[in-house]
């Protein structure tokens, strides 16, 4: 089977559907859209209601997931895996013997424990399951500090919450929120020596219903255009940065990132020219 160099990249993704359009599969379609690759999408849940972290959730049948994910990867020229929301434990385990056939292909994942609940039984099983069967297969996994602390039941300090994580296999983190000023946003950096690089910038919007499924799948995007690591987690951050200083109040009571930003002749670009500050 052969394809040809003049297609976008391919990038599968598993996800929950979003009613409202702001989150999950569909953050994930227009992010690899906008940044010029092909969203192969499956879903592993349905939300009764948009942007909701109390929303009733149907999970689909993990036999549909692996028949739809084999058939992607094998008719369609994957170059990464993005995994969002696993839905259930068997979706999970689903996603993992996926994994195994995949060795050569860079993995992107991130938790969306926007959407668990501690007193749900079926919920901390999926953290476990996250935590168990899908990081340590993830080239890169992806958190608010929140997820970050939670997944990895450590709240000392970043240092040792990253750490806990990596300690499960998963090659790089990435932890947004990190930063002490209200001012300012800042995300951390992580690998298995420690602390790689912080990056920080003015503050966004704090009611942006779906950057972490942007920055995931940016991540994921530009891993599938060949950037090396590092490079894909400045460029993702820089693209998801934008959409959220774009952002737009759809509905539901919070703001969707604009993911079309760049085309959009509506928004003033003066803004889009500053540059982040990093610093080591």
């Amino acid at each position: 089977m052969t394809f040809s160099s003049a297609n976008p990249p391919v990038i599968l993704s598993f996800s929950v559907l979003d009613p409202s359009g702001a989150g999950g599969i569909q953050a994930n379609i227009e992010t690899a859209a906008s940044l010029g690759c092909h969203c192969a999408p499956v879903m592993t849940a349905l939300c009764a209601s948009g942007a909701a972290p109390d929303t009733e959730m149907i999970s689909i049948d993990p036999t549909i997931i692996i028949e739809q994910a084999r058939s992607v990867l094998e008719n369609m020229d994957v170059q990464a895996i993005n995994i969002g929301f696993l839905g259930s434990l068997p979706i999970a385990e689903a996603i993992h013997s996926i994994l195994q056939d995949c060795e050569n292909i860079p993995v992107v994942t991130q938790p969306s424990l926007y959407f668990l609940e501690e007193s749900n039984d079926e919920h901390r099983e999926l953290k476990e399951a996250y935590s168990n069967l899908i990081l340590p297969q993830s080239n890169i996994a992806s958190f608010s500090l929140y997820e970050a602390r939670a997944i990895a039941c450590e709240t000392d300090t970043v240092d040792t919450t990253a750490h806990a994580i990596i300690s499960t296999g998963c090659d790089t983190v990435v932890i947004t929120g990190t930063g002490t000023q209200t001012q300012g946003f800042q995300s951390s950096v992580f690998d298995s020596k420690g602390l790689i690089k912080e990056y920080t910038w003015e503050q966004e919007s704090a009611n942006c219903h779906g950057s972490s499924a942007t920055l995931s799948m940016a991540l994921a995007t530009y891993l599938g255009h060949g950037f090396h690591q590092s490079q894909a987690i400045e460029q993702a951050q820089n693209f998801t940065r934008q959409a959220m200083r774009a952002s737009r109040e759809m509905g539901f009571g919070r703001k969707t990132p604009h993911r079309f930003h760049w085309a959009d002749k509506n928004i003033k670009t003066s803004d889009e020219k500053k540059t982040s500050h990093y610093t080591h």
